[in-house]
């Protein structure tokens, strides 16, 4: 088998991310794709879902299954896999019993939020058009079946534990497990790679009264890994914290905090109700002053009273 690996760039990739990812591509020697969408129409996308699903993510989920499969029948290649089947986060609509395909029924009902990019197209300003939306449109299945394509999950054919297989890919290719905002340590593999997890995961909590910690802990339990009395102390403990990393992400954006607030609060799930002004701040994550250059912001302004994160933590000191 001669595998090619591609990634969608959502723009927002954290620095220990890439290392490991080129540490692994030279360990595998693997042929290896990278490809995002102009930054000027993401965020134009990620407004547009967040104001209309409260998730910015429509961009970064759309772009890895539809443009992974739009690379697929380019390079003609026949057999795509991916990770964990939707069995292992959800109990509705597929099961371990079944080895679930990925496509477009799947893309529609899971990935895409209800909206495709032709949805999507009509809704952005006049300058975006479909052909700048070319990269998260699903391909029709008549250019899927002209290549024969098969794509499935990876978790359909050997057990899908993340904990383990994330010990596996310490243990045999070095990968670094690194800190996330909202989350204990001890999960240093979960949702690593993208800057604002925090922020997804503090919108969770904004709209449902939980957060990732609670997702986690509540793996952990059925898992007999921990006791429900240790998962509540974890829960208090990190869930629900303002990430500090939603500074950057407002100034990306150009929203306010207010704003950002006055979006999120349109989609909270009764009968959960948030209240801004009980919320904690978090703490920043070791390697936030660095994220300013990588996404193309300028310096803070020291003398406005800005802060300047100087946290010193380093991933490579975090265990299993």
């Amino acid at each position: 088998m001669k595998p090619l690996v591609v990634s969608f760039d959502h723009g927002f990739y954290r620095p220990l991310h890439l290392e490991n990812r080129e540490r692994t591509l030279k360990r595998l020697h693997c042929d290896f794709i990278s490809f995002k969408a102009s930054w000027k129409v993401v965020r134009e996308l990620m407004l547009e879902s967040m104001q209309r699903k409260g998730d910015f993510c429509w961009h970064c989920h759309c772009g890895v299954y539809a443009g992974s499969m739009r690379l697929a029948i380019e390079k003609q290649v026949p057999l795509v896999f991916w990770g964990q089947p939707n069995a292992e986060y959800g109990s509705y609509g597929y099961s371990y019993e079944e080895i679930q395909e990925v496509n477009e029924r799947q893309f529609n009902r899971f990935i895409n939020l209800g909206i495709t990019a032709e949805d999507m197209a009509g809704m952005l300003p006049d300058w975006i058009t479909l052909r700048d939306l070319e990269i998260f449109r699903y391909p029709s299945l008549d250019e899927i079946t002209r290549i024969g394509i098969v794509s499935v999950h990876l978790g359909s054919f050997i057990p899908w534990d993340p904990r383990q297989i994330a010990e596996v890919i310490w243990d045999e290719l070095g990968w670094k497990w690194n800190t996330v905002e909202g989350i204990p340590e001890e999960y240093g593999w979960e949702k690593v790679e993208c800057m604002f997890t925090g922020v997804r995961d503090y919108m969770k909590f904004i709209k449902r009264g939980f957060g990732r910690t609670t997702h986690l802990v509540s793996i952990d339990i059925r898992e007999g890994r921990k006791s429900k009395e240790e998962a509540i102390q974890l829960i208090q403990k990190y869930d629900g914290r303002r990430p500090a990393s939603l500074d950057l992400f407002l100034e990306l954006l150009d929203i306010s905090e207010e704003e950002f607030n006055d979006i999120m609060i349109q989609h909270t799930v009764a009968p959960h109700r948030h209240d801004p002004s009980m919320v904690k701040p978090g703490i920043p994550l070791w390697d936030m002053p660095s994220w300013r250059g990588q996404l193309g912001l300028d310096p803070p302004d020291t003398q406005s009273g800005e802060k300047v994160v100087t946290d010193t933590h380093q991933a490579q000191k975090i265990s299993r």
